[in-house]
């Protein structure tokens, strides 16, 4: 349809509107919204709101956000990544939680608090021992960090209950079936890294393996007990006995190559924990979780320096 000649256009009285001084103010805002934002202020909101935020949606998006920034350092993304890391562990989200702690260590080795973290989290978990290793490092950086010490207390006394839970567990089972070969090794395991009755845990594993002979699990059980009563010798049959079983095993390397050491046989024994850590990588990390493994001070490293080659 055609329009009146005498009525002004549609779009004619648009400009005409736009261009009066008064919206002038309105023009200016609406390009400003459009400008590109300062990265500087974007990361200081993002992080004020991952650290302040009521709702925790809120908080993981600006934590993920701010640690993405380019123009964020390192210690700073460290202290996000912690505050992501707990907002994980408070969902549940334990696997996400830990990675968040670990790559905060990565960009600020010496913040305490991840460590001190990824401790609770193992700690909820009831993995006692690795929330006391982990409590043990925070304090090495930190001797003063009063929380990871604290945690740690309760992490030792969590570690005793839970021993001692199992091992009634453990006792139950054998008195109800004394050739159980799977309780019999587990209690062996169980008195051995936890350093009690290491007359008992030997024990048991002799019973576990006239059970069930040539189980490679037993075996290495009985090696331990074994390395740590600085019988290396008969260790490195159990070892080699249970490697036969399931070659290239890296916790059965490592074993080995640590009463190797115990014997002077520093050469094979260092060739071991490298092809045990190749095998089976965090092998010596879970090896140092085991108590106390005497190794003869005439003979090579000492133990911490083969707990951690």
């Amino acid at each position: 349809m055609e329009t009146s000649a005498g009525a002004p256009h549609a779009g004619q009285r648009l400009i005409r509107w736009l261009i009066r001084p008064w919206a002038t103010g309105i023009i200016v805002t609406v390009l400003a919204a459009c400008a590109p934002a300062d990265p500087a202020v974007t990361l200081a909101q993002n992080v004020r709101t991952c650290q302040n935020a009521t709702f925790p949606e809120q908080q993981m998006a600006a934590c993920s956000a701010a640690i993405a920034a380019s123009n964020i350092e390192p210690t700073q993304r460290a202290a996000l990544l912690i505050q992501r890391g707990m907002l994980h562990a408070a969902q549940g989200q334990h696997a996400r939680a830990i990675a968040d702690f670990g790559r905060a260590m990565r960009a600020d080795p010496t913040n305490s608090d991840a460590l001190s973290e990824r401790g609770a989290v193992h700690q909820q978990r009831g993995f006692f021992d690795l929330a006391v290793r982990d409590y043990d490092a925070a304090l090495a950086i930190d001797p003063l960090n009063s929380i990871a010490a604290y945690r740690r207390d309760e992490a030792m006394r969590g570690r005793v209950d839970s021993v001692a839970q199992q091992l009634e567990q453990l006792n139950a089972m054998i008195a109800e079936n004394s050739s159980n070969a799977s309780a019999l090794n587990n209690r062996c395991w169980l008195l051995a890294t936890n350093d009690q009755n290491l007359d008992g845990a030997l024990a048991d594993c002799n019973a576990a393996l006239r059970a069930q002979p040539n189980s490679a699990a037993a075996l290495d059980s009985r090696g331990l007990v074994h390395l740590k009563r600085e019988d290396f010798q008969a260790a490195i049959a159990d070892y080699e006995a249970a490697l036969a079983q399931e070659p290239n095993r890296g916790h059965y390397l490592y074993g080995r190559g640590l009463a190797r050491l115990g014997l002077g046989q520093n050469a094979e024994g260092e060739a071991d924990l490298i092809a045990a850590e190749a095998a089976e990588p965090g092998v010596g990390a879970a090896y140092a979780g085991y108590g106390y493994i005497p190794m003869s001070p005439r003979n090579g490293p000492t133990q911490d320096a083969a707990l951690n080659p």
